[in-house]
């Protein structure tokens, strides 16, 4: 299958998804999220992969969602297609992967990009890496974090992180468990590799049905999710101060936020 917006590539039975808009930082568009299901799924039912490798190309694994596609987001149904179809869509696939998903993270990891670690199986980062959820400077909201950062890395964790919006180390990240290993960025490929390679020593059966067992706590709040993403593109999206933190991040401002 041809992407636009990702490259897709298999060696050694792994297949490699990169996040390829390398001039945004591979920011999330909508097409981006779209081809990154696709994507997983084409992984997830070729017989020959076992295991399943994302990662961004250029200066940064993802900076989160492209700011230019959310302030298109006062159309209710641009709205409900980026939360419902896409993040939504891309999330349930996560879920049900049968094969394990890796992230190796490259830079920064900021908002959509961060989450996007957060559900990964296992996560690598370079010793430069940085993760962030930024959404309220600009009177946004993370919906994958604020629902699966609870039970993944702890409530307090998930607050510091959602409420300050500063970013985290990698060796930060590493201490509240948003990744499993940190590594010198000449590092993160052949340390990659070796997670994917032992991981193939493994039965498939028992990869399948570990993954599922321990997905089964977390997708008891996809419904919770589900309605997450429903309340952000009929409420958060249409505030004021969603409208005044996009404009001022484009315009390259400090936001004026009224608090409605």
């Amino acid at each position: 299958m041809e992407y636009e917006y990702l490259l897709y590539r298999s060696e050694e039975h792994i297949a490699w998804i990169t996040l390829n808009r390398p001039e945004k930082l591979n920011a999330l568009n909508r097409p981006l999220w779209k081809e990154l299901q696709k994507a997983l799924q084409e992984a997830d039912s070729d017989d020959e992969i076992s295991v399943i490798v994302l990662t961004g190309s250029g200066r940064g694994f993802c900076a989160g969602d492209d700011i230019g596609e959310l302030t298109r987001l006062q159309n209710p149904s641009d709205a409900k297609d980026l939360f419902l179809n896409c993040i939504y869509g891309l999330v349930d696939i996560i879920f049900r992967l049968q094969k394990p998903l890796i992230s190796a993270v490259n830079g920064l990891a900021y908002g959509g990009g961060c989450e996007l670690v957060l559900l990964t199986d296992i996560a690598v980062a370079t010793e430069d890496a940085r993760f962030a959820q930024p959404e309220a400077r600009i009177g946004a909201w993370p919906p994958i974090f604020a629902v699966f950062g609870p039970p993944i890395v702890g409530m307090k964790a998930t607050q510091e992180l959602l409420l300050t919006a500063e970013p985290i180390s990698s060796q930060r990240a590493l201490e509240i468990g948003l990744i499993n290993r940190v590594v010198p960025q000449d590092k993160l490929t052949e340390t990659t590799v070796k997670i994917a390679r032992n991981l193939k020593k493994s039965s498939p059966a028992s990869l399948r049905i570990i993954k599922e067992t321990v997905n089964q706590a977390l997708g008891r709040h996809l419904y919770d999710f589900w309605i997450a993403s429903q309340r952000f593109s009929h409420e958060v999206a249409r505030t004021k101060d969603f409208s005044e933190g996009t404009k001022a991040f484009i315009e390259k401002r400090t936001p004026f936020f009224q608090g409605h």
